[in-house]
C-alpha cells in the first residue's frame, strides 16, 4: 500500500511541478503573441490544453488520495462519521472504482486506435501524435483507481496519516 501511496503522491507532484507550469507559461506565451503581436498560434493553443487535461488527469487520483476532492458539504456534515464511512465505501465500491475501471479500458482503446492510426489535430498546422495527450485518460483514471484502493484499506478515521 505504500508503493501506491507514494505513485499517486507522484503523480500529484508530476501535474503540479510540471504540468501547471508548463499551462501557465503556455498560456502567457499565447496571451502574450496575440495581445501585443497580433499572433495566433494553433500548435501553441493545442499545448495549452495538453497541458490542462495532463493536469486534470494527474492531478484527480492526487486530490482523492489527500481528501481534497469536491463533496456536496451540506448533506456530509449532517450524517454521523460512522455513516459517512459506510456512505463513502459504498460508493467507493458500487461507483468510483468501476468507473475508474471502465474509463482505464476506454481510454486505453482510444489511445491505441490513435496510435495506430497515426492520428494528429485536426488543424491543419496542429500538432501530430494526438495518442500522447490521450494516454493521460487511462493513466489519470489508473491514478484514480489507485487511490481509491488505498482509500478503501485504509482506516477511514484516519485522515491526518496522509498529509
Amino acid at each position: 500500500m505504500v508503493i501506491i501511496g507514494k505513485v499517486v503522491v507522484w503523480s500529484g507532484h508530476l501535474a503540479a511541478y510540471c504540468f501547471l507550469p508548463g499551462l501557465i507559461l503556455v498560456s502567457l506565451l499565447d496571451l502574450i503573441a496575440r495581445r501585443l503581436f497580433s499572433y495566433s498560434s494553433t500548435p501553441v493553443q493545442e499545448l495549452a490544453w495538453h497541458f490542462f487535461f495532463a493536469c486534470a488527469m494527474f492531478g484527480m487520483g492526487y486530490a482523492y488520495f489527500r481528501d481534497r476532492h469536491v463533496r456536496v458539504d451540506i448533506f456530509r456534515d449532517r450524517i454521523s462519521p460512522a455513516a459517512r464511512t459506510r456512505l463513502e465505501r459504498f460508493l467507493l465500491v458500487y461507483l468510483l472504482l468501476p468507473m475508474a475501471l471502465i474509463m482505464v479500458g476506454f481510454g486505453a482503446w482510444m489511445t491505441w486506435i490513435s496510435f495506430s492510426q497515426g492520428e494528429g489535430s485536426r488543424a491543419a498546422l496542429g500538432l501530430s501524435a494526438r495518442w500522447i495527450v490521450k494516454s493521460a485518460l487511462p493513466l489519470g483514471a489508473l491514478l484514480l483507481f489507485l487511490a481509491g484502493c488505498y482509500r478503501l484499506a485504509r482506516p477511514f478515521g484516519s485522515d491526518g496519516e496522509d498529509r
